[in-house]
């Protein structure tokens, strides 16, 4: 099975574009209530990295005047933990030792467009045969 068939789709992700700035970033995170979210180019819906909530408060309290950090630009966060992207027409299959060390895995096309992530989860219950009875 493709990646993308279990893939949740870009539109239903909430994301980041790479001109937001910090205190744009920090608003979108705590309205969705992720602790790690992918962050694309506006215009050409590229895939760049993914911002956890960690590298962003790393930046807040280390960045001196509060007011200028927050008006500064995602870019100047220090991202910590890499989180590599996969074509979204990968098997499955070749995926499990991604997604045992991160939470979901950005999918993108041909061109490193965003397409989707595909979850943990998702990958587990695709694994998981169904219980007696269900």
């Amino acid at each position: 099975m493709k990646a993308k068939d279990l893939a949740t789709p870009a539109k239903r992700v909430e994301l980041l574009y790479s001109d937001f700035t910090i205190g744009e970033a920090v608003k979108k995170m705590d309205k969705c209530h992720y602790s790690m979210i992918p962050v694309i180019e506006r215009n050409s819906a590229r895939y760049l990295y993914s911002v956890s909530s960690g590298d962003i408060l790393h930046r807040i309290v280390t960045g001196g005047d509060m007011k200028a950090t927050l008006a500064a630009p995602l870019s100047t966060v220090r991202i910590e933990r890499l989180v590599p992207s996969c074509n979204e027409d990968a098997e499955v299959t070749d995926l499990f030792e991604l997604a045992v060390n991160q939470n979901y895995i950005p999918l993108v096309d041909g061109n490193g467009a965003f397409r989707g992530i595909l979850t943990r989860r998702a990958i587990l219950n695709f694994l998981m045969p169904p219980k007696e009875g269900e």
